[in-house]
């Protein structure tokens, strides 16, 4: 009798667990781990040369983690950044941003941190340590956001405090540096600004909309640019405008803003071009010319999936329900074998599906905040 009702007993607590663990589904998230997330929290560059991890890879998996309400692979993967990517301790130093096969070994390939990653992973574990009610998370944050500022970021005279994509080899000589738009999504910066209100992340705000906007002439965004205080944001023969594989994400990030959210608005209004370019043809361009405002060739589907958002704030709505009807109809398969457009597709589609949002301070909104509290 008394094994029957602690079978009864156990049974219903494995009940409740269970139900608490899937009170919130997002069934691309699981496809994409299953696909690119080793057991271990790896995410893996399916398909490259060495079989590369790299941080960006990481953080990305730590923020969906986040809005799928994973808390388990959410920890697997802060567990192998730290190990891996940060010798054990992510308060001591910032990851490293390519690691993979070495002849025979794994190893770190390239010790360089890479800040846009860095970004990510402090604003997942800040938005994770409210979500979930864990301190240690916050604590983390706090030292990586600190550590971001004093490590990768620099005064560029007639700029301001702005953020390098490194702390090393990109300031190409006394007076040039080398920036990536992409590398600053706004409201993750106006979070931390609100979050540590006595540090200068409002400048690096500011300063990072100054270089959207400026390095993008005709409403197309670079890849990369380059700044000199004599002549702002320029380009060279061998630095050129092209925008591709980075500046997809500036357009993202700019529709993923709150509405109300500090210049979110001319964001959208600066960057139509590329929403008319899409409109125009139908399709997402692959490559795009600052200068020129020239494009060509055709995107992933996840290029088609970033710019869901970004269609619908620029009111092109008969392109974005044939884009929309294009990244449906192939998701599928691309979260089978591209690291990268998986990526791109889960922002892009998470966010039309209302998954998550930011509110007008950068806060991170969930939908499983909502369903999970009816439990």
């Amino acid at each position: 009798m008394k094994a029957i009702l602690f079978s009864v007993i156990m049974m219903a607590i494995s009940t409740y667990s269970y139900s608490q663990d899937v009170c919130y589904s997002w069934p691309h998230w699981e496809d994409f781990k299953q696909n690119f997330i080793s057991e271990h929290g790896r995410v893996i560059d399916l398909g490259s040369e060495k079989n590369i991890t790299t941080s960006e890879g990481q953080s990305y998996g730590l923020f969906f983690a986040l809005v799928a309400n994973d808390q388990a692979m959410f920890d697997k993967l802060l567990g192998w950044t730290e190990t891996h990517l940060s010798e054990g301790d992510l308060s001591a130093r910032l990851p490293a941003w390519l690691w993979g096969r070495n002849g025979n070994n794994y190893e770190i390939l390239d010790s360089n941190p890479a800040s846009d990653s860095d970004i990510w992973i402090a604003y997942s574990l800040l938005e994770a340590s409210r979500l979930w009610q864990e301190r240690r998370y916050a604590v983390l944050a706090s030292v990586l956001a600190k550590r971001i500022l004093r490590e990768e970021t620099e005064y560029l005279p007639k700029l301001g405090l702005t953020l390098l994509p490194a702390p090393y080899s990109f300031q190409l000589d006394d007076n040039i540096w080398r920036l990536n738009p992409s590398y600053a999504p706004l409201q993750l910066l106006k979070r931390f600004a609100k979050a540590y209100p006595h540090s200068p992340w409002q400048e690096v705000h500011d300063t990072s909309y100054r270089l959207l906007i400026e390095s993008a002439p005709k409403g197309l965004s670079p890849d990369w640019v380059l700044y000199s205080p004599e002549k702002g944001f320029y380009f060279t023969r061998k630095r050129p405008d092209l925008g591709s594989y980075n500046s997809i994400r500036v357009y993202l990030w700019a529709a993923l803003m709150h509405p109300d959210a500090e210049y979110a608005t001319q964001l959208i209004s600066h960057f139509k071009p590329m929403a008319k370019a899409t409109s125009k043809r139908n399709l997402v361009p692959l490559n795009t010319y600052a200068q020129s405002g020239k494009y060509q060739k055709r995107g992933s589907v996840g290029f088609h999936a970033a710019l869901l958002k970004f269609l619908d704030s620029s009111e092109e709505i008969n392109a974005l329900v044939s884009i929309k009807q294009h990244v449906d109809y192939n998701i599928a398969e691309e979260l089978t074998k591209n690291y990268y457009s998986s990526v791109l597709s889960l922002f892009g589609t998470g966010a039309m599906d209302n998954r998550y949002s930011f509110g007008p301070e950068g806060k991170l909104q969930t939908q499983w905040q909502a369903q999970c509290s009816k439990q």
